[in-house]
């Protein structure tokens, strides 16, 4: 569980402290529109690229761990297309912390669309099979919040702008 709910904590958390640590140390940046950007850009950096490049290397280089924390059987050849996913979202991510131009919003559409997915098939396999695993059930919260986070703040950084 435990190594679970540091990757929550570390992709959907950690971007809003750093973001709150930024504005509390330069108070030049007090404008609605220079927080708005500076939290976006956590999320885009460390949320998104960090999550989805972090994702690529678990689910790539140690599928089996990652499988155990799932529940679900090792040695599945869908873990690697899923660790290039990852790296997918987590390249988007970079991208998008210098684009204003429409990639934010097909960034945090693809964002969405993953962590809504995933979060389906995990609710139905805990439903299915009852498998209640940190991977399977704590995720969850990473899956659904960090795109929770971008609409909200990039909705109203496109209204500020």
């Amino acid at each position: 569980m435990g190594t679970v709910a540091l990757r929550v904590f570390i992709y959907s958390i950690l971007p809003l402290i750093m973001a709150v640590g930024q504005l509390c140390l330069d108070k030049s940046s007090r404008s609605r529109e220079r927080t708005l950007e500076i939290f976006l850009l956590y999320l885009f950096g460390i949320g998104v690229a960090g999550s989805g490049i972090g994702g690529f290397f678990g689910h790539f280089f140690i599928s089996d761990s990652v499988a155990e924390s799932i529940g679900w059987p090792t040695g599945n050849p869908f873990q690697l297309e899923v660790g290039f996913a990852n790296l997918a979202i987590g390249i988007l991510g970079i991208i998008a912390m210098g684009r204003r131009d429409g990639f934010r919003e097909a960034t945090v559409i693809a964002v969405t669309v993953f962590g809504v997915g995933a979060t389906v098939v995990h609710v139905s396999d805990i439903f299915e099979t009852g498998n209640l695993a940190p991977g399977n059930t704590i995720q969850n919260v990473g899956n659904l919040l960090k795109p929770a986070l971008l609409i909200g703040f990039l909705a109203a950084s496109r209204r500020v702008e």
